[in-house]
């Protein structure tokens, strides 16, 4: 009796077996994809370039189109005229934020370089070293939308 029931534990085991490593195996796979879906969700910046700039930095609206204005100002000054287009297409309301920020006395005159934008950002509230974090988080996000062309055009007046 005690051999009959030994012989018939391995068996329900055997039985059990299968269905065990399926479900660990469905459980694994339901972890990879949650896994899988949490990365990839926080890896893709915000659609906005706005709403990224006051995110990242925790910057106002005002100060954010204010910190781009003035860059598309200096970009302006720095690009041909096709480039500065292809820059613009990917900035929401470009136009009136450059207008905004000469109208508004942030940009008084012309931006010789990289250090004269980011002095210009003060007028804007932002001071150092958040002045200087403001381009490359620029082109970080133009990258990060795929706009790859439009990174490197300003990768290349920034640097």
């Amino acid at each position: 009796m005690v051999t009959a029931s030994l012989r018939r534990s391995p068996i329900r085991r055997s039985s059990l077996l299968p269905s065990r490593i399926v479900s660990e195996f469905i459980f694994s796979l339901l972890a990879l994809c949650l896994t899988s879906y949490g990365n990839t969700a926080r890896a893709q910046p915000p659609t906005d370039l706005q709403a990224y700039l006051q995110q990242r930095f925790h910057l106002s609206g005002p100060q954010v189109r204010g910190a781009l204005g003035a860059l598309l100002v200096y970009a302006n000054q720095r690009l041909q005229q096709s480039d500065f287009d292809d820059l613009v297409a990917h900035v929401p309301n470009a136009a009136q934020s450059m207008q905004a920020v000469k109208q508004q006395g942030i940009v008084t005159g012309p931006l010789d370089d990289i250090d004269g934008y980011e002095r210009t950002l003060a007028n804007l509230g932002i001071g150092q070293p958040l002045a200087s974090q403001i381009a490359p988080a620029v082109i970080e996000w133009l990258g990060a939308a795929g706009y790859t062309y439009e990174r490197d055009i300003l990768t290349a007046i920034v640097g």
